[in-house]
């Protein structure tokens, strides 16, 4: 069997660690971990997060749905990537078309990845604003470099602004602690040729603090079969590949991540650098080496927080962020040219101003400014008829979002909390421009255009949070948020003068959430929710004699009603189990009788974990995603749906840690992902649809080990 020696090194390595092994302080050390996973709802309810209202909260006062996954977490079930991390977060879902992993969440996915929540490392938005993207390519985030990630699901426009459709997710790395061994290195070998380093030092002199990250990964990509991704193996000549071509040395990716972040008395600062070279397929499949995509993402922000009296506090940012994709195409026929380039450069400023007239009483109120100062999209593809095309802001331009917001926490009483708040927003005219042809050499022809929906956007939200008594709380939400069209929407504009400008992508959402406590062992969290999502985005079309005309436009209608459940066990000290499912019911107003595309009923999450001693940790993690369809698509002539129906799919992963080893701060990590081996199958996209109409193949059985040393 081509997998037993890691099933029997798996029981070796618990057998030679007996329980009498482990360092006099590792008491301590397991009191860390029970803090987390034993279930306590008084314990649970009084962590504090901070992503939700910008300011510590206990969970109990959050006016919404919230997830925190803690790094004793990660490293008990060993999660490899953020994706992974994502993909095992209750209401999320992970796809990947080999051009992008694209996260669904609530019974909705967007084209664009990410588009629909706000990611931030240590605060900071991670957003590409050309497309209005979240690519998981540019956060490349080690997982040992992560300290907690805070998820706030719902509606969050009103102190996130525009994006935060279905929630934000906080990603820290830079939690410095002098209590605790904050250093450490590591090294990781595995599966498909996957390979790991990992480097984390920090400090402190005097009133100055620091923690740094840095990381390189590689990995050779997944090998499958093209002939079972497409509905007739005879088509793939027509792409110039063989019957048997496979994605072997064709989707591999190289990463690297560093960030600092320091501390001095009010001042804080933080920067990051990541590069990610990615191979991929899009619109057709490599014949050779792969198309491969350069992803560069710089950001510095500088932080300044002062209380200026007991009533009054105040906080500022300053971002300044630099970013690029760059892709050279690996199509059709070797020595094929094409290439395309786009990014962004600016800056965001924000204030933050937090007010405590009484016990009873806080009031937010703060403002954001986005100041886009460089956006372009440029692609040479001769093959196809495009020589040279650029898209961007024209000369002395910039896109800017400007916004406002203030947000009222008031205490009726011991058990009765208000939450209100609303956003004012706006983003002024600003005019794009397009170039065909050598702009150098003075033959270009340039059209220009201005998009002026500049109305002030108005986004409220209420929330009331009653305790029932100490076992039980009940939360009763209402938000409203925003999705602006991206630059790279209002493309059209210059290509087809008929086409009208864009107005924001709209939801409502009415949430129902219930916390319990059933037993001293046992927590149950409850949410029923309502989502409403107005004038969406969608490709859409009109003609003009023999000609279809395909375009963007403001024609979608959902409304998903769903329910999420978790229950949290903890039956010993040593056993830790959560349960989550998700059932979630999304229509599409245009046409109710179609399924909606990438939108599976139902979503299932299983974590149990045990510790044979302090030392030793065997943990167990599933998710299941229901069947799914692709898209239908009304454009095509005749029109229809990308591809086939994907069966649903059950994930389970395993994984052994070692702590302490031999009574040092050496450990060992042994991760296997997909245990059962498991074909799975991601539904087609715009991006794949010709070549893999069946839907692209997930990884297989994996493994990753991984040896590193606490200092």
């Amino acid at each position: 069997m081509k997998y037993k020696r890691f099933f029997i090194l798996f029981a070796f390595l618990v057998m030679i660690l007996p329980p009498g092994i482990y360092s006099k302080d590792q008491d301590k050390d397991m009191k860390k971990i029970e803090k987390y996973f034993k279930m306590d709802l008084d314990q649970l309810l009084k962590i504090e997060l901070t992503t939700a209202g910008k300011k510590k909260e206990k969970i109990s006062d959050i006016p919404a749905s919230v997830v925190l996954v803690t790094r004793e977490e990660i490293e008990t079930y060993g999660y490899q990537t953020l994706a992974e991390i994502l993909e095992n977060i209750p209401g999320l879902y992970l796809t990947d078309d080999y051009t992008h992993q694209n996260t669904g969440i609530r019974g909705f996915w967007s084209f664009t990845p990410n588009r629909n929540m706000i990611i931030l490392v240590n605060g900071i938005p991670y957003k590409e604003e050309l497309i209005s993207a979240h690519y998981l390519q540019n956060i490349p985030v080690p997982v040992e470099a992560i300290d907690k990630i805070e998820v706030v699901r719902g509606p969050m426009s009103v102190i996130y602004g525009n994006g935060a459709f279905f929630g934000v997710i906080n990603i820290f790395t830079n939690q410095f602690d002098k209590k605790e061994k904050n250093n450490q290195v590591s090294t990781s070998i595995g599966s498909e040729k996957t390979g790991k380093f990992f480097l984390r030092t920090s400090g402190q002199h005097g009133d100055f603090q620091y923690v740094f990250n840095g990381s390189y990964f590689d990995t050779y990509g997944i090998d499958k079969p093209l002939s079972k991704m497409v509905s007739s193996p005879a088509v793939l000549p027509l792409f110039g590949l063989s019957e048997d071509h496979t994605t072997g040395g064709q989707l591999e990716n190289s990463e690297k991540f560093f960030n600092f972040s320091g501390t001095f008395k009010e001042f804080s600062f933080d920067a990051s650098y990541t590069e990610n070279q990615k191979e991929y397929m899009f619109a057709f499949p490599s014949v050779s080496d792969g198309t491969l995509a350069i992803f560069k993402d710089m950001r510095i922000n500088l932080r300044y927080k002062k209380k200026l009296s007991n009533t009054f506090r105040l906080e500022s940012n300053l971002c300044y962020f630099v970013n690029s994709i760059s892709s050279d195409y690996d199509i059709l026929f070797d020595e094929f040219y094409g290439k395309q380039e786009f990014g962004t450069t600016g800056f965001k400023a924000s204030v933050d101003l937090f007010i405590t007239p009484s016990p009873k009483l806080n009031i937010t109120a703060g403002g954001d400014y986005l100041r886009v100062l460089k956006a372009f999209n440029n692609y040479a593809i001769p093959f196809f008829g495009f020589n040279l095309i650029n898209y961007h802001l024209a000369d002395g331009e910039s896109m800017v979002t400007q916004s406002f917001f203030t947000q009222i926490d008031y205490t009726l009483s011991d058990r009765l909390k208000v939450v209100a708040g609303a956003m004012l927003e706006q983003t002024p005219e600003y005019t794009l421009e397009k170039r065909i042809g050598d702009y150098t050499q003075g033959n270009a022809t340039t059209t220009q255009t201005t998009f002026n929906q500049t109305r002030v956007e108005f986004i409220p939200r209420l929330a009331l949070i009653y305790s029932l008594n100490d076992n039980n709380i009940l939360k009763i939400l209402y938000g409203k948020a925003i999705n602006r069209p991206s630059f790279f929407h209002n493309r059209d504009l210059l290509d087809n003068q008929v086409v009208t400008p864009l107005e924001p992508e709209i939801i409502h959402t009415l949430e129902f959430n219930y916390i319990t406590q059933l037993s001293s062992k046992m927590t149950v969290n409850l949410s029923l929710f309502k989502n409403m999502l107005d004038n969406l985005i969608h490709r859409t079309f009109f003609i003009v004699g023999d000609s279809v005309i395909t375009y963007y436009d403001n024609v979608g209608e959902m409304i998903t009603h769903g329910v999420e459940m978790t229950i949290m066990s903890s039956p010993s000290r040593s056993l830790y189990l959560e349960l989550s499912g998700t059932y979630q019911d999304t229509k599409d107003k245009r046409s109710e009788d179609l399924e909606v595309g990438y939108s599976p009923k139902f979503l299932g999450y299983l974590k149990a974990s045990y510790f044979f001693n302090k030392n030793i940790s065997l943990a167990f993690n599933g998710n299941y995603v229901g069947p799914m369809e692709p898209y239908y698509d009304d454009t095509l002539s005749p029109p229809r749906r990308l591809g086939e129906r994907v069966d649903g799919y059950f994930l389970l992963g395993a994984n052994l840690r070692i702590r302490k080893l031999f009574g040092t701060g050496m450990f060992l990590n042994l991760r296997m992902s997909n245990l059962l081996d498991k074909e799975t199958y991601y539904p087609a996209t715009a991006n794949n649809y010709q070549f893999a109409s069946k839907g692209t193949i997930g990884r297989g059985r994996s493994l990753l080990l991984t040896v590193g040393w606490k200092f």
